[in-house]
Order: structure tokens, then C-alpha cells, then sequence
């Protein structure tokens, strides 16, 4: 393992943490902005040298949204608005057409589409609501009679040789679901932007749906997705050149669903401009996606149409992550409870199971990543594998060698190098492709070390604020230009400040040169979130002499108590820069503009 080490440390080059009553609002100069609540002044001077600012949004962490007046979640003061009917007409659709105004008639179009959908979903469901009661009473049964005995009786569901198995699945799949849920913390579950628009697809981690937010217009979507088989969230993918279709990955399976903007369905779109959703009312429907059943497994009870070419696995549904190619062609799913990892060709509609990293919960997908250019993959799971898959053939060549699991990675635009992070870890390293795809060569490299300190926020008076930060590594995400890598902390170093974002300078090229003189990474600052509004104040001191020597000790020890980030990522389409969205454990999101210019831009 080869190793390129950064010249210094963020304490090396006098870095030095913001104060926690203070909130990132922007980079410029290669210098980050920290301004305190009620400082106006300061953001107007931001402004005014050239920074952008962006509003906080607001998700609450509890919501109603049947047959209520809805509480507001968006800093624009919009409420969401759903009246009783938009819901569910029938607990086991698996497509759902939803958000019509009632105070407007829809189009012949809309109208037949609805009814249509709703036609072909009932009579594809049909079975499987025999199948659901068959297997109650067969659970039943083989409570107080012999599996054997109980199929002789009840009769056997098809593709299900015994119930108590299936029930089985069935708490490995909870299980799994459950140790999942517990890595993150906050109302918002995940947060997904589209590949082509300022739109932003979040999920509520409470109610299973998910808001559409416009950054650009600061405008959120009156409809809200929702439906009875999208039951706990753990992932999103927009569809690259698709328009507006989502999958959603849960419990369940995928949810694809479909948006079809007001403009189109009422043929009122302009045909020189691509559809904008706004404010306004859309058309909506979702499919369950098939998957492929696992050899020697039992199936569960399908929940898709019975016309379907292949049965539905119950123990193959739970999906933990989703990633679309960046053509939109295939969609990768990885699941909760097994290693193997699910392709759909999108427009075929084939589902085809990659079956390498393990049958069981221990080998459980944790992250997928698809090359920029499409040619590679990159999946971690729970045994503590890396594997590299090309996509020509499929093959692929693991590492195992680590003492835990990958805990984030994150690919660099010219497809040649993957930096990870693993558990428990203040590592960074780089997983660098020496070779033109489909090769497989590649050789894991240790790029730098987050040596944790503890580090002053404030340079002025002698009773200074202090505050450790670093710790095991928790998460990744560098910006589509490949000059920004932002780094989160695992809420296991309880001595550190968690809540705060490291941020490097990125130059990937120092891989590739031999020597390794020249620093692949370099500290630029910090990131903090907004705090929860009223702060736990310090101890206060039980007597004068203890009072005196906190004063002649120089130092504050600060209680760690503000909201720590549950989801980070970037943009995909900000000219200026790079544009940084946090979701934070209070249900805020924020965004934070790195202004730089681009590496190709300067090179022209």
C-alpha cells in the first residue's frame, strides 16, 4: 500500500474550528464564512464581495397529512397541502395516481390515465390479497400443528414451502432495517438531487413520503409522494434523462414513480422548454420494480402482478441503497439482508442478480457507486468487502483486507480513483485505477490521516473557547468538479465535536505521479449547521475557588450539543463553484456555495 501524506495538519496550518453559535454560510478566497444569528452586517458584506446566500429549509419532525391543515416546513412559508382525496383508495395499490385539485377539472388525458391505472392495479392484486389471507391462517396453523400438517390443511402458498420460514425473513429483513435506521439520526431519512434541475427529492422519516423542493424558485411542491408499500426509506435515485421519475429504495423494494408536470398533462407545455413542476398540482404514479428470486430460498407471497415473469422475494426486497447510471440505462440495487446486488435494464424492464458478496445480513450492501463515465461500480457491504465491478462483463476484484467495514466513498469526476473512509478510522485512502476500463488493475492508497486535536475557535482574549474535533470518519462526498472533499465524524469519538464538516482541497493527479511528494489532499476549513436555538449553558461554578480556576486555567470546555449532519452531498449542477446541502439531526437543510473556478476553465 503506497501512501501520499498531506504536507500538514488542519492544527499545522493554524485551522481553526467556528464557534458552535456561529453557522457556515459560504467559501470565498478559499476562505469560509462563520457568521453568528443577528449578524447582518456581516452577510451583507458576503453579498456584497461576490457571496451567494442561500435560505435554510425546515423539515418537522412530525407531520399529518391526511384530511388536515398542514403545518409549514419551508422557509418560503408553503404549506402542503393534501386534502382527503388525495389518499390511498386502496390499502394494496401498488401504483397510485395522485394530487388532482378539486377546484379544477383535469384533462381527458389525466382522466383516462387514472382510471386506467386504477383498473389494471386492482385486477393485478387480486391474488395477492387471496395470498395474504391464505398465509395468515398458515402462520396461524403452524403455531399449535406441524408445518407438514398445517400445508395438508391450509394448502401450501405458492412459492412458499413453509410460513415459519417466511416469518423468518421476515424478522431478518426488520432487523436489518432496524440497524440501518439507527446510523441516522433526525426527521429527514435521505435527501436526492436531480441530475439536470434545482429540484430536491426529500424523504420524511416518520410519515414515509417525500417533499420536491425547488432551490431555484425556493418553492416546495404541493403534491407529496406517498404510498402503502413505501415503508421505511433508505435511499433515492433521479433518473438521468428521464424527465422526472424517482426510485425510491425501502423494505418494500423500488418504488419507481413517474411525475408528470401540470403544463404536460393539461398540453399547455411550451415545446422549445423543458417542463418545470413549480408550485403547482402534478400527476403522479408508482410501480413496484421486480426482483429476480435467490436460489435455494423460499419465496414470500408476491406483492407485484401476477403476470409477472419472475416472483417476488421477500427477503430480496429490502433495499439499501439505489444508484442509477449516469446514462439512465440500468438502475443498481443493493439490499439489507443479503450481499448480492440487483441490475434493471430500465427500458427492457429485465432485472438480472449479481450474486458475489454473500447470501446473509453480515454481507449487506452499505453504499453503491457508478463510475462518471459508467464503465465501473463500486459496492461496500457489512462483512467489510470493497469491490470493484467493470460493467462490460461484470466481473469484478474485491479487498477484504480491512479491520472494518467501509463506512463512505465517493468517485472523483475522471473516473480514476475512489476515496473511502473505514469504520472506526481517521483514515482517508484512494482506490486508484492505473489502466483503461474494463481492466481491473487498481491498488488502495492511504492518502491522509484527520489527526484529531483540540483547537481554539477564537484568537481574541485570553479565556478562549475550545474545541476538539476529528475522530473515526464517517462519511464522504467530493464535488462533481473534483476540488472539494467534505468529510463527516462517527458520533463513537464522544470527545469530538461531531457536529462540525472538514473540508480538503482535492488534487487528484498527486496519485498518479510517482514519488508521492506532492499532496493528494490539502485542509481548506470547516462547515457548521445551525444550532437547535437554545443551547445548554455551562455548569456554572459551585464555588468562587472553582470559579478562579476556571478563569486562571485559560480555557472553556465546551458541551457538545449542536445538531450533527445525517446526510451531505453536492449539486450536480452549480456554475459558480460547488454547492454543498446538509440535512442536519434538527430536520434543517442547509446550503453552503464553495466559489471557486473551474479546473477546466482555467486550464482553457
Amino acid at each position: 500500500m503506497c501512501a501520499y501524506k498531506s504536507t500538514a495538519t488542519f492544527e499545522e496550518r493554524g485551522i481553526r474550528p467556528p464557534p458552535r453559535e456561529s453557522a457556515t454560510v459560504g467559501e470565498s478566497d478559499l476562505t469560509f464564512i462563520h457568521l453568528r444569528d443577528g449578524d447582518d452586517v456581516g452577510l451583507l458584506q458576503y453579498v456584497r464581495s461576490g457571496g451567494i446566500a442561500f435560505p435554510h429549509i425546515m423539515i418537522p419532525d412530525a407531520l399529518q397529512l391526511r384530511g388536515v391543515a398542514q403545518p409549514t416546513i419551508s422557509s418560503a412559508e408553503t404549506a402542503v397541502d393534501r386534502s382527503s382525496d388525495d389518499q390511498l383508495e386502496q390499502d394494496g395499490a401498488g401504483i397510485m395516481l395522485q394530487g388532482r385539485e378539486t377546484d379544477e377539472p383535469d384533462s381527458a388525458l389525466t382522466t383516462l390515465i387514472s382510471h386506467a391505472l386504477w383498473l389494471w392495479n386492482a385486477k393485478q392484486n387480486v391474488t395477492e390479497l387471496i395470498n395474504r389471507a391464505q398465509t395468515r391462517s398458515l402462520l396461524a396453523a403452524e403455531s399449535w400443528l406441524p408445518a407438514p400438517m398445517a400445508q395438508m390443511i391450509f394448502g401450501q402458498v405458492p412459492g412458499t414451502a413453509s410460513a415459519a420460514k417466511a416469518d423468518a425473513m421476515e424478522a431478518e429483513e426488520t432487523e436489518g432495517h432496524r440497524k440501518m435506521l439507527a446510523k441516522t439520526d433526525g426527521p429527514i431519512s435521505c435527501v436526492a438531487w436531480h441530475p439536470h434541475r434545482s429540484l430536491l427529492a426529500i424523504a420524511h422519516r416518520a410519515t414515509d413520503c417525500v417533499f420536491l423542493y425547488d432551490l431555484a424558485s425556493d418553492t416546495w411542491c404541493s403534491n407529496v409522494l406517498q404510498n402503502a408499500y413505501m415503508q421505511g426509506i433508505t435511499s433515492m435515485a433521479w433518473q438521468p434523462n428521464c424527465g422526472y421519475a424517482l426510485a425510491v429504495g425501502c423494505t418494500t423494494g423500488v418504488c419507481m414513480w413517474n411525475i408528470m408536470p401540470a403544463s404536460v398533462a393539461h398540453g399547455t407545455a411550451d415545446a422549445h422548454k423543458a417542463p418545470s413542476l413549480g408550485a403547482g398540482q402534478f400527476s403522479a404514479w408508482m410501480s413496484l420494480l421486480s426482483f429476480p428470486p435467490l436460489a435455494g430460498t423460499h419465496n414470500y407471497p408476491s406483492q407485484l402482478p401476477v403476470g409477472s415473469a419472475v416472483s417476488f422475494h421477500r427477503s430480496a426486497a429490502s433495499v439499501s441503497v439505489l444508484a442509477f447510471s449516469n446514462s439512465g440505462q440500468w438502475l443498481v440495487a443493493g439490499h439489507q439482508t443479503h450481499g448480492h446486488l440487483t441490475v434493471w435494464d430500465v427500458a427492457l424492464g429485465t432485472a438480472t442478480p449479481l450474486k458475489r458478496s454473500g447470501s446473509t445480513s453480515r454481507s449487506a450492501t452499505l453504499q453503491i457507486g457508478i463510475s462518471p463515465n459508467d464503465r465501473y461500480l463500486v459496492s461496500t457491504h457489512a462483512n467489510g468487502q470493497l469491490r470493484l465491478w467493470e460493467t462490460e462483463n461484470w466481473s469484478s476484484q474485491v479487498w477484504s483486507d480491512f479491520n472494518a467495514s467501509v463506512t463512505g466513498f465517493t468517485w472523483s469526476p475522471d473516473s480514476r480513483s475512489v476515496y473511502f473512509a473505514i469504520a472506526d478510522c481517521a483514515d482517508i485512502y484512494a482506490l486508484a485505477l492505473y489502466k483503461a476500463p474494463p481492466s481491473l488493475d487498481a491498488e488502495v492508497t492511504l492518502v491522509t490521516t484527520f489527526e484529531a486535536h483540540a483547537a481554539a475557535v477564537s484568537e481574541d482574549g485570553d479565556d478562549l473557547e475550545r474545541v476538539r474535533v476529528g475522530g473515526s470518519i464517517k462519511a464522504l462526498a467530493l464535488d462533481p468538479q473534483g476540488q472539494r472533499l467534505v468529510v463527516s465524524f462517527d458520533d463513537s469519538s464522544a470527545s469530538g465535536d461531531i457536529s462540525l464538516l472538514a473540508v480538503y482541497l482535492v488534487n487528484s493527479d498527486a496519485l498518479f505521479r510517482a514519488g508521492g511528494d506532492a499532496s493528494a489532499l490539502m485542509p481548506l476549513g470547516y462547515v457548521r449547521g445551525p444550532n437547535w436555538g437554545k443551547q445548554p449553558k455551562l455548569e456554572e461554578a459551585s464555588s468562587e475557588s472553582a470559579l478562579r480556576a476556571e478563569k486562571s486555567s485559560k480555557k472553556k470546555r465546551v458541551r457538545v450539543g449542536t445538531p450533527t449532519p445525517s446526510w451531505f452531498g453536492f449539486s450536480p449542477n452549480f456554475e459558480s463553484g460547488a454547492l454543498l446541502t446538509v440535512a442536519w439531526a434538527n430536520g434543517k437543510i442547509s446550503f453552503v456555495p464553495m466559489l471557486f473556478a473551474s479546473r477546466f476553465s482555467r486550464t482553457q
